[in-house]
């Protein structure tokens, strides 16, 4: 398990398979991350939609986070 944020609305990244995270915060869904063939990572935000390709699993997390923190706040991407 991957855990970015530890406060109490603590965001949790959770390896369901080697290569593929899952994000979540107080049990709701935010995206995931997935690996591609080549060793970089896809992230997709809640709705499955793609946010991009990325070299580390750390860019496509903190790319999810971007995305969530937007959706939180009631901006529109």
């Amino acid at each position: 398990m991957v855990a970015s944020d530890t406060g109490d609305g603590a965001l949790i990244w959770s390896r369901v398979e080697p290569g593929f995270y899952v994000g979540s915060r107080g049990g709701e869904f935010l995206g995931y991350i997935d690996r591609r063939p080549d060793r970089g990572y896809v992230a997709f935000d809640l709705h499955s939609s793609e946010l991009g390709a990325f070299d580390s699993r750390d860019d496509a997390i903190a790319a999810v986070e971007s995305q969530t923190s937007r959706h939180s706040s009631g901006a529109e991407a």
